[in-house]
């Protein structure tokens, strides 16, 4: 049934209250239409109680439901026709009407507010009734899966009712190898897990220089394909919470460094929930300062046994295989943490047991600076990794260049291996798969990640940084045509990250007249985005710059929906603006701009509605 057409505007014949600007401040409506109207919101509860009915008697059946979609898509219009009823007469109340009248309408106003919710929660409970969720950016189930004591703990948070019409956020705390994210990959899984968040598990690699608007919007149209204009992290947010207000879905924050990031992502709805993973110990101290009700678990490394049993299967040793007594130490050594053991196991298969013992001295012996963010014997063991890949350790510290750690493309990397080392796709992909059986890179469909500790560790030398940059550079030059940096391709990196790689490669006028070529601004904005094209001009401190981008932002809300007006934006904008007339930079770049738009003429523009960025 469609319900939209059960309620008519037009049929209420509604008169309006006008205020000295002319504006409708309030409706009026006859007592008769007034009447009219209830009746039919009389019919709409009626529809609803019929189906919450209906689920109630499955559910007496047992078993899981499979909701039809038409149940879904009515309890969805119920709620949202009730909703926008319900904002209408939160206005009405507003307005200076007779007392009677008034009260009369705050009755209705409470009543419409319960019903409301009551709509919200239906529609959630029906939702749980259907098919599991779908995965999102979550990585394979691991095979050697050794659940913690606090595993079911965290479970049933995710589990939990909501405690006042919200599920509280769920922080999972422990120093950087100890598991967190196999835990929660684990729980991503867990067919309970995936019934309570049926419209889907999302998972975000932040790491410690998110770009969190870009992560926001990424988020965002897996949701819904149309979003409207959003500028600022705060708008992200509250559309965010919109969006999941009538949605059961688990957000999973991955390897959180900054409290912030957590406030925007952080959904107070009432079937969707937060989990998020962190290494920072006062991350939960400062996070309650601002979100109540949170819950926090810590993990604890392996005891002892489990260490050791953990050790022997990933050193690939026999089951039956004489434990020497040395080990012991060699677990303390590893401070019981899992990834630092599988590190070190590492090591030991290609070893004799007899020569263990000299492991716990290899570790102790390392004497590079780690930053205090991560346990040291994690940092050693990762040390002892790299030395034992010979040659090829070369290749490895070469991801590095990568500023997005967590999403590194593999086809950029056998571009820079192919050039740096002349490796084939074949042994690049055989190398990459001998790191990922090591836990020294993780990879999901055609994507390459490194944990923060594994970055941290490649960054050591700077000045081997910033000639990889150059590098890489140079590696895509060699894919570019005739027309330079314009004819790159387009591969879903080389757009996005041109101009990063520029700046850390110290190219900064080649980077210049990158930003001010109308044609490179085209390129990059179709191959990307606004946001994208905008942040570029992050990279430079320049007067010039900083009024191109200043003019990107106020266009934004237009570009962002039509990427094509680039050239007329930017002639509205600037071609009469007196203090560029002698700016040679901006007259070039316009000229540019106007041979695209050869029928544009300069006409008078107000100011924009919306407030600049």
């Amino acid at each position: 049934m469609d319900l939209k057409k059960i309620l008519d505007r037009q049929i209420l014949q509604p008169q309006y209250v006008i205020d000295h600007n002319e504006k409708k401040t309030a409706v009026i409506l006859s007592l008769v239409k007034f009447n009219e109207l209830f009746d039919k919101i009389a019919t709409i509860v009626q529809l609803a109680e019929s189906l919450e009915r209906t689920v109630a008697q499955q559910k007496k059946q047992g078993g899981l439901i499979k909701a039809p979609t038409e149940d879904i898509t009515s309890v969805r219009q119920h709620y949202e026709l009730l909703n926008k009823m319900l904002e209408n007469m939160r206005e009405y109340q507003t307005t200076n009407v007779v007392v009677k009248r008034k009260l009369m309408l705050q009755n209705i106003i409470t009543n419409l507010e319960k019903e409301v919710q009551i709509r919200k929660s239906l529609l959630g409970e029906v939702k749980k009734q259907t098919k599991p969720a779908v995965l999102h950016n979550v990585a394979e189930l691991p095979t050697d899966i050794i659940k913690s004591s606090v595993f079911n703990k965290i479970k049933d948070s995710l589990l939990d009712k909501p405690i006042n019409g919200q599920k509280s956020p769920v922080i999972i705390y422990a120093p950087s190898g100890a598991g967190k994210s196999t835990v929660a990959t684990v729980l991503a899984h867990d067919e309970d897990i995936r019934l309570t968040f049926p419209d889907g598990i999302f998972w975000v690699n932040l790491g410690m220089e998110a770009d969190i608007l870009s992560q926001q919007i990424t988020l965002i149209q897996q949701f819904t394909e149309s979003i409207p204009d959003i500028f600022s992290i705060e708008e992200a947010t509250q559309y965010l919470n919109k969006l999941c207000e009538t949605k059961a879905c688990l957000i999973i924050l991955d390897d959180v460094w900054d409290s912030q990031d957590i406030l925007a992502f952080n959904i107070a709805v009432e079937h969707s929930q937060l989990m998020v993973n962190t290494s920072d110990n006062n991350m939960l101290g400062i996070v309650q300062y601002f979100i109540n009700n949170i819950t926090n678990h810590n993990l604890t490394p392996f005891t002892e046994q489990q260490a050791i049993d953990f050790f022997i299967k990933h050193a690939k040793q026999d089951k039956n295989t004489t434990i020497p007594a040395y080990l012991e130490d060699l677990m303390h050594a590893c401070d019981y943490l899992p990834l630092t053991l599988k590190l070190v196991a590492n090591v030991a298969r290609n070893i004799p047991i007899e020569e263990w013992s000299e492991l716990v001295e290899r570790l102790h012996d390392v004497e590079l600076e780690f930053s205090d963010k991560y346990p040291l014997s994690l940092m050693q063991a990762l040390h002892l990794n790299i030395e034992d890949l010979g040659e090829p350790a070369d290749y490895y510290l070469a991801l590095g260049v990568f500023a997005d750690y967590s999403n590194i493309p593999q086809s950029v990397v056998l571009i820079l291996w192919r050039y740096l080392y002349q490796l084939t796709d074949e042994e690049a992909n055989s190398f990459i798969r001998d790191l990922v059986e090591k836990d020294l890179l993780q990879i999901n469909n055609e994507s390459l990640s490194l944990h923060s500790f594994q970055h941290d560790y490649l960054l050591l030398d700077n000045s081997e940084v910033e000639k990889l940059h150059a590098h890489l550079l140079a590696a895509y030059r060699r894919l570019c045509g005739q027309h330079g940096w314009l004819s790159g391709p387009n591969d879903g990196y080389f757009f996005q990250y041109l101009c990063m790689h520029l700046h850390h490669a110290n190219r900064l006028n080649e980077l210049k007249l990158l930003l001010l070529d109308f044609d490179w601004m085209e390129k990059k904005l179709n191959a990307t985005s606004i946001y994208s094209l905008i942040n570029d001009y992050e990279w430079l401190e320049d007067d010039t710059l900083e009024f191109i981008k200043n003019t990107l932002s106020e266009a934004a809300s237009v570009l962002n929906t039509d990427k094509n007006d680039l050239a007329i934006q930017l002639l509205d904008r600037l071609w009469e603006v007196k203090e560029l007339k002698n700016n040679r930079d901006i007259q070039a770049l316009l000229n540019q701009a106007k041979e695209l738009a050869p029928n544009w003429q300069w006409q008078p523009r107000f100011p924009d509605e919306k407030p600049k960025v």
